[in-house]
């Protein structure tokens, strides 16, 4: 493996564990979505659902409450904390609930009397938030309010009750409603000792985040605090607290990055269908084809008032989750220190465990790639074919990169990696894919040109082309390389596709005659109509092929000159190359005077066809001579036979022989050859001019 690909992927694996904020450490989440519409999992809002103002939407609850319109009443309610599939049931939950707990506090429809759609004025400015009811009862204080949201699906503003008065109705309703005792209840974990001012679990996300803070600080006996350890003894409460707040998160660190700020922060959480009031669950999933919940539950302590912990059917079941999903023994016994300190985001024992899957993914790399490179090299040597030899070559190295980032990409999951920097994380792993592929591309047009190079040395003009074409489709694939990157990291490549054709289309307006030019080149070395060296006629130029570049041919001609045809007219025109003759036509006419006798003509045929048939540089058996017509001077005979030769030289020495011997035949037969005469026919006289 070259040195590029390791100092590659280092690179790639510190900006990975990087890309998370060391502040943030495991909780990152993404910003959320723009509200959709109010209550949209309520569907369409009825008709005498009225929201349009403080006074509008008190006076409409309570009417809907007393005919038990709970449905109607749920679009009263602020449900934007509630998911919208679960929206309908928990909505018509806490309207019978709000209704049974207004009944108990005995309010009246005259409590809410403001009727402006802006809210009540404070200093000139509308307000909107509206106080319909506050109450202290049983020991616990409340509110019940109103305030403004923007529904933009109706492009209007609506009064509803706040989510704060949503996710407090199940706590007073057990309070005031059920009459459910909320003091005096047993302590909670006496084992730990004394509660550190540190510790903060008022709200779901408070709690949840308090855990996943300490212990990322590696302080295991303060993460215990947030644990109801309510099944275990007194006494083992401190023991079995900290090793069971170890145990969790390594747990879950390699099933589900936990979303902290999609959890409820209001201190009695927030209604979920299918999870009772006391409990908030932050984690449901089916990993390995069992079913996931783990939740918080809620307490009251007279001292410390709302305490939100993992619940204790959570805790009893982390050893069944840790034994399945944690890190074995190595993780109940490693020091401290892997845990407590942290660079980047990333605690010790993650970075261990980068560098450890680097080296374990070079390792499976060299081996991996060098049993899969002499695999294929055998099946290769098997077959007749040489372009998978070819491809063996070119396979070397790229395929041991693109084994190392799989392999480092699988063992990523185990160490637990932010949801931002997973995404990274395949972000790079996909670059390193095309990074590989591209590679293999590149040695693939070198050996194929090597191939070339080596299979046809002959073709003069195609390997004098193979280095021009080399260099275009290593810029094709590096062009094509980095249109995937930039798509990768979510760049719209069909905007800068567009805008490379407008600059391509006054490019190809300013150098049209070069890139007919480089494309006659291409067709010339593709067709190969000539070689260099060849003795050609392109047009109405006769000469030797001197040179064929990326812009023009040379012809050098019969007058030693050099003439320069551009590639396009060449690759258009008509091109007739002598060199290309497997023989050469020797077609000359003989005129003999008009005194030889029919049996001369007849005899010095007979002769010439002799000459041919026994001459052994002439092609045999296609030859004929034959007495063709009477001509002006002369009687013509047409001799048509072909010389057994590419070479212009030879031919020439060749026809001298024949002509000298033809000559000698006609002179034999007591004939001669005519030259071009006249008969003037004078009157009374007959004279030759």
């Amino acid at each position: 493996m070259t040195k590029t690909p390791t100092v590659l992927l280092w690179t790639c694996a510190t900006v990975l564990v990087g890309a998370v904020p060391a502040a943030r450490l495991a909780h990152a989440v993404p910003t959320p979505p723009p509200r959709a519409g109010v209550n949209a999992g309520l569907g369409a809002v009825p008709p005498d659902v009225s929201r349009v103002s403080p006074a509008a939407a008190w006076e409409s609850f309570l009417t809907l409450a007393s005919q038990r319109s709970w449905g109607k009443a749920a679009h009263l309610l602020d449900l934007s904390e509630v998911s919208s599939s679960g929206q309908r049931e928990v909505g018509e939950q806490i309207a019978e609930q709000l209704d049974a707990v207004l009944d108990r506090l005995r309010a009246r429809r005259s409590t809410v009397v403001e009727e402006s759609p802006e809210g009540p004025l404070v200093d000139g400015k509308a307000v909107e938030f509206v106080s319909a009811l506050r109450f202290e009862r049983d020991g616990i204080r409340g509110e019940v309010a109103l305030h403004r949201v923007e529904d933009p699906s109706r492009g209007e503003r609506v009064w509803l009750f706040t989510p704060q008065t949503v996710a407090r109705v199940p706590f007073w309703y057990r309070v005031l409603v059920k009459r459910e005792v909320v003091r005096g209840s047993e302590p909670i974990n006496p084992g730990l000792g004394q509660v550190p001012a540190e510790v903060r679990r008022g709200t779901p996300r408070e709690a949840l985040a308090g855990y996943f803070e300490a212990w990322h600080a590696g302080r295991f006996d303060l993460a215990a605090h947030y644990l109801d350890l309510g099944a275990y003894p007194a006494s083992e409460q401190a023991v079995q607290g900290a090793r069971l707040a170890r145990r969790l998160n390594l747990a879950l660190l390699r099933l589900e990055w936990i979303d902290v700020d999609a959890v409820s922060n209001e201190a009695l959480g927030t209604p979920e269908a299918g999870v009772p009031d006391d409990e908030e669950r932050f984690l449901s999933m089916t990993a390995h084809g069992r079913y996931l919940d783990l939740r918080l539950s809620h307490r009251w302590d007279p001292d410390q008032g709302h305490v939100w912990l993992i619940s204790r059917q959570t805790v009893a079941g982390i050893d069944r989750l840790y034994r399945r999903y944690g890190l074995g023994w190595m993780g109940d016994h490693a020091p401290l220190v892997f845990f407590s300190l942290s660079f980047a985001g990333l605690q010790l024992w993650q970075w261990l465990a980068i560098l450890v899957a680097l080296g374990l993914g070079w390792l499976a790399s060299r081996w991996l790639g060098r049993w899969s490179v002499t695999l294929v090299c055998r099946l290769a040597a098997r077959t007749a074919a040489t372009w998978d030899d070819a491809l063996v070559r070119a396979l070397d190295g790229p395929v041991r990169l693109v084994i190392w980032a799989v392999v480092v990409f699988a063992v990523s999951p185990v160490i637990g990696l932010a949801p931002e920097v997973r995404k990274v994380a395949f972000t790079l792993f996909k670059l390193l894919m095309a990074a590989g592929v591209g590679w293999l591309l590149l040695r693939l047009v070198d050996s194929t040109a090597e191939h070339l190079r080596s299979a046809s040395p002959e073709n003069r003009v195609g390997v004098g082309f193979l280095p021009v074409f080399v260099r275009f489709f290593k810029v094709l694939v590096v062009a094509i390389l980095v249109l995937v990157g930039l798509d990768v990291v979510g760049i719209n490549v069909v905007g800068v596709l567009a805008g490379l054709g407008l600059g391509g289309v006054a490019v190809a307006f300013a150098a049209q005659k070069t890139i007919e030019n480089m494309f006659g080149a291409a067709s010339i070395a593709g067709d190969r109509p000539f070689q260099v060296g060849d003795f050609v006629a392109i047009g109405s130029d006769l000469g030797t092929v001197e040179d064929v570049g990326f812009r023009s041919t040379r012809l050098r001609t019969l007058a030693r000159t050099v003439v320069t045809i551009p590639n396009g007219i060449v690759a258009a025109g008509r091109v007739e190359s002598f060199s290309a003759r497997d023989r050469i036509l020797f077609n000359p006419t003989i005129g003999l005077v008009y005194e030889t006798r029919a049996a001369q003509v007849r005899a010095i045929r007979d002769g010439i066809k002799r000459l041919l048939a026994t001459h052994p540089r002439v092609h045999q058996p296609d030859h004929r001579v034959r007495f063709r017509s009477f001509g002006d001077s002369a009687l013509n005979l047409e001799v048509l036979c072909w010389v057994a030769t590419k070479d212009f030289e030879k031919y020439l020495e060749v026809a001298e022989e024949l002509n000298f011997a033809i000559a000698e035949l006609v002179e034999r037969e007591g004939s001669s050859f005519a030259f071009p005469t006249r008969t003037v026919v004078l009157q009374g006289a007959t004279s030759h001019v």
